[in-house]
């Protein structure tokens, strides 16, 4: 089927390359000339593995192109997909560039054929779908929702560094829809998929998109708040507690003999918070939704301040092993969320880099794919390196993004070339390495005395 899917950020263009490589006709709407023009040469404005392959065969093909002709688009789609951003404002979702899009389609609904669906790909609070995106469409239409044309709300759960395989090979997929018709258009949509299909209504698959981030998020504070009590015991070591933790059965099951450990598990290690484009404004929009419906979310609201609290007690641990931070030089390892992406929205590299420098520190940044351009708001305070130089000079360095690039270099011999040999793993990704008896190798989670141990244990 012609698939019309507006916006061509990070899930906009996974799902139109994804459906584009399932069969289907695909055009991606986007209002930034620029954006079109490099998708349509064939390559990614994201770093995405896989992605730029895959675009280019389907270009070849002929099943997918970008667009900023959102009517040519929607001239003859059967389906279309709103895909655009849900960014934070002050601690609230915004919501009007879903709001923007369902006007445009709405418009074009006055002409279209009945079989037309609405589908929401974009992540919007519980009760968006059925309330201001179909009052969007009626008014712009003059129809009914459900009756004169299809809604529905597809959530993604992508995975950044992995968004194209799990858009290929998907676990379950969650189809909300009003109305048999959108059922049907969902269905023959991913008729390719053998995985289960969920046939729930629009309110329900929204919240289960948050539920999804909500645990992840709660995991991650879960662990980093153990690893604060066990930083702060002498002898404590909370990775070893957790470890032991992940084999209770509950956990990790037994299965033929074999022990299976769930991917969750990964979430449940300490570290310097959780960041990305999903996680952080999620938790934000559902506790704002909560505030606004006059309901408490202490569990939640407490999710989200354990990991406002994380990089500061980071920063304030390295200030207390260099006995101050004020003209200190700090190489922060490590830019983006996480490996694999050069997302660094809403990274704990940023809170970081903040704290380093109101405490004095002369922060310099390593990053193999985060753009230049993301130093930029420090207004020329943070400098941006591509090679182990970074750590020439300096007093500390403070691992923030476990990218397997780390565990390679020749530790032994870059920190014969800092100013001072310490080594704050805010990931406990350099664990093995062989140090030094010189360096000061601090790792999160570990109390006073086992930390001011681990150069002689590794050394």
């Amino acid at each position: 089927m012609k698939v019309a899917v507006f916006g061509c950020g990070y899930v906009g263009l996974v799902t139109g390359a994804c459906l584009s490589a399932l069969g289907h006709q695909v055009e991606c709407v986007d209002v930034d000339p620029r954006k079109v023009e490099t998708i349509n040469r064939g390559e990614t404005p994201i770093f995405e593995p896989g992605l730029e392959a895959m675009l280019k065969e389907n270009l070849a093909a002929g099943r997918f192109r970008a667009t900023l002709d959102a009517q040519g688009a929607l001239e003859g789609a059967r389906l279309s997909m709103i895909a655009v951003g849900t960014p934070d404002r002050d601690g609230h979702i915004d919501l009007s560039f879903v709001e923007g899009v369902a006007r445009t389609i709405g418009a074009h609904l006055r002409t279209a054929p009945d079989d037309h669906t609405v589908v929401v790909k974009s992540t919007v609070v519980p009760g968006t779908t059925l309330g201001l995106v179909a009052r969007t469409l009626e008014a712009a239409s003059g129809r009914v929702a459900g009756e004169d044309f299809g809604v529905a709300m597809n959530p993604e759960f992508l995975r950044e560094g992995f968004a194209v395989q799990d858009f290929m090979e998907p676990d379950r997929i969650v189809l909300g829809h009003l109305g048999v018709q959108a059922g049907q258009a969902l269905e023959a949509l991913y008729a390719g998929f053998a995985c289960p299909k969920l046939h729930v209504n629009p309110t329900e698959a929204e919240f289960i998109k948050y539920a999804s981030n909500a645990l992840l998020a709660t995991c991650i504070s879960f662990a980093n708040e153990l690893y604060t009590l066990c930083e702060a015991t002498p002898g404590a070591d909370g990775r070893k507690v957790l470890e032991i933790l992940h084999m209770d059965r509950r956990l990790t099951p037994v299965h033929q003999g074999e022990a299976v450990r769930p991917g969750l598990l990964s979430y449940l290690f300490g570290g310097v918070g959780y960041g990305g484009s999903c996680l952080p404004k999620d938790l934000n929009a559902i506790t704002a939704m909560a505030r606004e419906r006059g309901l408490p979310a202490p569990l939640l609201d407490q999710v989200v301040a354990v990991n406002r609290r994380r990089p500061a007690a980071i920063v304030d641990r390295l200030a207390r092993e260099l006995g101050g931070l004020q003209g200190r030089t700090v190489a922060l390892l490590g830019l983006a969320f996480k490996p694999g992406t050069d997302d660094w929205r809403h990274s704990p590299s940023q809170p970081l880099v903040d704290a380093l420098l109101a405490q004095g520190a002369t922060v310099r940044a390593w990053d193999p794919l985060v753009d230049a351009g993301a130093v930029a708001a420090w207004g020329g305070r943070v400098a941006l390196h591509r090679t182990s130089a970074v750590l020439a000079g300096a007093h500390a360095a403070v691992l923030a993004t476990a990218w397997p690039e780390l565990t390679a270099w020749p530790w032994a011999d870059l920190v014969g070339t800092m100013a001072t040999p310490v080594v704050l793993d805010g990931r406990n990704a350099l664990e093995h390495v062989a140090w030094p008896g010189s360096v000061r190798y601090v790792p999160v989670g570990r109390g006073p005395a086992l930390a001011s141990r681990e150069h002689h244990v590794h050394g």
